[in-house]
């Protein structure tokens, strides 16, 4: 539900935005073609940065409590000194989490394993998905998508990665994929953050 609220607010956003901050490539070709010709080469010009960050997108934070919910902001940053176009998907297609606590691997929530298995093998991102494009100006960055990491104590319906996390120190790395669907994905800076009792 909380998803859902944000990213009413953020189509909100976009939609007060310049004109010209998201748009297609080119009208005339289909969603396939603009990953064909335009999304071909970001892996090599986008860098991608992720925070931490307070409930609502709030500033970023590295302290929670047990229970609180972890989102985390993703900022893409075009390094050429041309327009790159990057595809805004579901999570579950982009987003590709490395969490650590204590230097060892944090696993998955099952939901989640069993949603990426039955995702890739059925394709349902070619089929249900409702993928945006958005241009990327030279040297802005922008805050273009975010995910929740662990949901809160009462769940708020949000797709978390992970089952609330334990007292500890974390540290998080993000593969992020440029193409809607599929293509090569871009490692992002690695963050560290805590959670207190």
């Amino acid at each position: 539900m909380t998803k859902t609220i944000l990213i009413f607010l953020a189509i909100m956003g976009a939609l007060s935005a310049p004109a010209g901050t998201f748009r297609r490539p080119n009208p005339g070709l289909s969603e396939g073609q603009v990953s064909q010709t335009s999304l071909n080469t970001p892996e090599r010009a986008i860098k991608v940065t992720i925070a931490t960050v307070g409930s609502f997108l709030g500033p970023p934070t590295d302290h929670y409590k047990v229970g609180d919910q972890i989102p985390v902001a993703i900022t893409f940053t075009n390094t050429t000194s041309d327009p790159q176009y990057a595809c805004i998907s579901s999570d579950l297609y982009q987003d590709l989490p490395e969490l650590t606590k204590n230097g060892q691997p944090v696993p998955y929530m099952s939901w989640q394993s069993y949603e990426r298995l039955n995702a890739q093998h059925n394709n349902t991102c070619e089929d249900t998905n409702l993928p945006e494009t958005i241009m990327l100006r030279p040297n802005e960055p922008k805050m273009a998508d975010w995910f929740v990491l662990a949901d809160n104590r009462t769940s708020t319906g949000a797709e978390a990665w992970y089952d609330p996390l334990t007292p500890g120190k974390y540290e998080l790395t993000i593969q992020r994929r440029f193409g809607c669907c599929d293509g090569p994905m871009v490692e992002s800076n690695k963050i560290s953050f805590e959670v207190l009792p």
